[in-house]
């Protein structure tokens, strides 16, 4: 079939319309100037590399001469298809495996693999991979019935295989129309309700700053998407509509939709109060932190790790020896950090921490979500910790950001750790860092390490950036004191 010239539609603008239909409008029309860089394509590519490599032990070639020499694995092709008329996808096919069939080579076909990250597949992968087999079927004259999509856990690498053929593509071939009309509209799409995603984003600094200015209610900390459409159908579409209802108005009508909307419905009104006013709201008016506003020394707490193994390979540690209430020089703040390189370490680890910790035993533990108390509450499990040295370990952390919601509505989008700590002034040294880059900085270092001095620095800069960490929620500890 002959296709006229027409906007072709890519695996990447497909990614990133299943991520976010304005992100592919963006790709395509956007200022390329705003976007900002973030290790997440740099992390999936380094995984790609890794589970390939899994596959590349059996022979292999570049492009398709090496299908047409029957080998094992081939790498890199790029192809193209017209699916109707006007209408041409094309794809950067990065591996697809030898399996049997009938194809134009002989007998044996080629079936695609990509690599994910996460804890399970998505419809993203499902749609990449259907997109990827139709591709391959124009390719070599035979149906593709299956992709493989290849993942690490604390085991290895894992295959999985997933199912393709009519209803795949049907839904495929759904999602390419709805992308091209999309991107054939001069305006964008509107900003997604479910704003998680957005971290990941390269855009996300130029529609956070659209979502301010317009009021969004994704921009209100406790309104996902489901929420939003039930407000905007009680005719509240802002945040400045919602800090003006009344409170039990709101709840009466959320009612209708489930306890689970009515019972949060005073703690978004404060919250758009305090995103209006930029104002922070006290929720109660004493903080009860009696266990280290009395202490006379702390502990600060912070885990990096590698979510794909399951493995904590940082964990950083500030000892405060003096009161909270005194003053604080940060200059002068020792920072201790406690690598675990494997994790069959763990032994060696674990007694190093128990050492740190022992020395002070009155000392409570502050740390910024639940994250790291789960974490080591369950490395001294796995070491054969007894129930009464867990349930003392238990009783010594203090999660700073429980009491911060607990206490406090602040003028911020999200509780996370940064976007408290930017409100209160404090600063991280290195710019456009997160826990994504330290990951990939580690795992730059690791492979490195052995083979030249590139990466080197990274392990320094993972450091600093871990104690940063720990400072910040230090600094948030002490400003729930001083507010008190």
């Amino acid at each position: 079939m002959k296709c006229k010239k027409s906007n072709q539609i890519n695996d990447h603008l497909l990614r990133s319309w299943i991520r976010c239909r304005r992100k592919a409008w963006l790709e395509i029309y956007g200022d390329k100037q705003k976007k900002v860089w973030t290790a997440h394509s740099s992390l999936q590519l380094n995984h790609q590399i890794d589970c390939f490599h899994h596959l590349s032990q059996e022979s292999y070639g570049i492009g398709i001469k090496a299908c047409e020499e029957g080998k094992n694995i081939a790498y890199g092709i790029r192809l193209k298809y017209c699916i109707k008329e006007n209408k041409i996808i094309k794809g950067n096919l990065p591996l697809i495996k030898k399996t049997s069939g009938e194809s134009i080579w002989g007998d044996f076909s080629y079936q695609p693999a990509i690599a994910r990250q996460g804890k399970k597949s998505t419809r993203e992968h499902r749609l990449i991979l259907a997109m990827a087999g139709l591709l391959i079927e124009n390719l070599q004259k035979y149906q593709v019935s299956k992709g493989l999509i290849l993942h690490k856990d604390k085991e290895g690498i894992k295959i999985e295989k997933i199912k393709l053929g009519d209803k795949s593509n049907k839904e495929l071939i759904d999602c390419l129309s709805s992308l091209e009309k999309d991107i054939e509209s001069s305006t964008p799409p509107p900003i997604t309700s479910n704003r998680k995603k957005c971290t990941i984003c390269s855009w996300r600094k130029d529609c956070g700053a659209i979502a301010i200015k317009d009021g969004n209610l994704s921009e209100v900390s406790g309104i996902g998407a489901k929420r939003e459409v039930l407000l905007m159908k009680l005719g509240i579409n802002n945040i400045k509509e919602l800090a003006k209802i009344n409170h039990y108005k709101l709840k009466k009508k959320l009612e209708g939709f489930g306890t689970q909307h009515s019972e949060i419905s005073r703690q978004i009104i404060l919250q758009s109060q305090a995103q209006v006013t930029n104002k922070a709201i006290k929720l109660k008016p004493k903080i009860v932190m009696n266990n280290f506003k009395k202490a006379q020394g702390l502990f600060i707490y912070d885990i990096e790790s590698d979510p794909d193994i399951k493995h904590d390979f940082l964990h950083g540690f500030i000892r405060l020896p003096k009161s909270i209430n005194n003053e604080i020089d940060l200059q002068k703040i020792k920072y201790s950090p406690l690598l675990s390189l494997e994790k069959n370490q763990e032994s060696l680890l674990w007694e190093r921490i128990k050492k740190k910790l022992s020395r002070n035993k009155d000392f409570p533990i502050l740390h910024y979500g639940e994250t790291e108390p789960i974490s080591l509450l369950k490395l001294g499990e796995r070491q054969g910790a007894d129930f009464h040295e867990i349930e003392d370990l238990k009783k010594r952390f203090i999660d700073i950001h429980l009491l911060i919601r607990e206490y406090w509505c602040l003028p911020v989008r999200n509780y996370g750790l940064k976007s408290i700590a930017e409100l209160i002034g404090f600063k991280w040294k290195q710019s456009n860092v997160d826990g994504a880059r330290a990951l990939l900085w580690w795992r730059q270092w690791k492979k490195s390490r052995k083979l030249n001095k590139m990466y080197s620095k990274n392990l320094n800069s993972i450091f600093e950036y871990n104690r940063d960490d720990c400072l910040a929620t230090l600094m948030i500890a002490k400003w729930l004191i001083d507010q008190d």
